[in-house]
């Protein structure tokens, strides 16, 4: 059996304990010493089926799990295009070279 234990404030322990009786998952719920508003909640994972239902609870719902570094874990973000990359030229360049070319053959004639 492994442990997962999660560091929650008062007002969420009501949604972890919900998912865990729905699950019948094994949990235990204990006070922090520092900081006082905070618990350590425990649940006990007995088979990979309830961990990737577990993994997929606290996901959904923002609770990370304590004792893992989150930037190892972090999504890579998606790669950028180069077409993204170059700034596009504004269309008042355009309009102004056209006006400059009008104004030269207007002058010869």
């Amino acid at each position: 059996m492994n442990d997962l234990k999660v560091v929650l404030k008062k007002k969420n322990i009501p949604v972890l304990v919900d998912f865990c009786l729905d699950e019948s998952v094994e949990f235990t719920v204990k006070p922090q010493s520092f900081p006082d508003t905070d618990w350590e909640f425990t649940m006990k994972i007995s088979d990979i089926k309830t961990a990737v239902v577990a993994g997929m609870f606290l996901r959904e719902n923002r609770i990370e799990i304590s004792g893992i570094d989150q930037q190892k874990y972090k999504k890579p973000q998606p790669k950028k295009n180069k077409e993204e990359d170059i700034p596009e030229k504004p269309a008042n360049t355009k309009q102004q070279e056209g006006k400059d070319n009008k104004e030269d053959t207007s002058t010869i004639f």
